[in-house]
């Protein structure tokens, strides 16, 4: 019973653990490609108090809302560019060899007749939040 519960837990600890990490290394090496405009400026000047650029703030609203509309037509065509660009951190190593735990560690309870489904459950669902907060306290900087 407390096998059960161990292997599910350590499992399920790894494969958040791997996934966030295999994203945290997908998102850093995107970081690098991006140039970061300052854009203060523009954000003065929606948040003027006074309406001083009520006109020049409802053409930036227009602005924006035809930015947001061209550049969601332009994510739908690029579903197949997108996917593959996540595929790295979708088939990390990082994210396989825990999986490869969670299953072989399934069949040698199952077949060793140890397997007691509540606590494999129970395990499981401990194993989330305890990777999550694992991996913030390892991984985040």
């Amino acid at each position: 019973m407390l096998s059960s519960f161990l292997v599910a837990m350590i499992s399920s600890m790894l494969i958040v653990m791997g996934s966030l990490y295999s994203y945290r290394n997908m998102i850093r090496s995107r970081i690098g490609d991006v140039n970061v405009e300052d854009i203060k400026d523009s954000i003065d000047m929606m948040d003027d108090p006074y309406d001083l650029y009520e006109e020049e703030r409802e053409q930036e609203i227009t602005d924006i809302k035809q930015m947001i509309k061209e550049e969601k037509a332009r994510q739908k065509g690029n579903v197949l560019k997108n996917t593959t660009q996540n595929a790295s951190a979708m088939v990390s190593v990082y994210r396989l060899i825990p999986y490869a735990v969670l299953i072989l560690g399934f069949i040698a309870l199952s077949n060793s007749h140890a397997l007691s489904v509540l606590p494999y459950l129970i395990g499981l669902a401990a194993g989330i939040p305890l990777g999550y907060l694992t991996a913030k306290r390892l991984f985040v900087s």
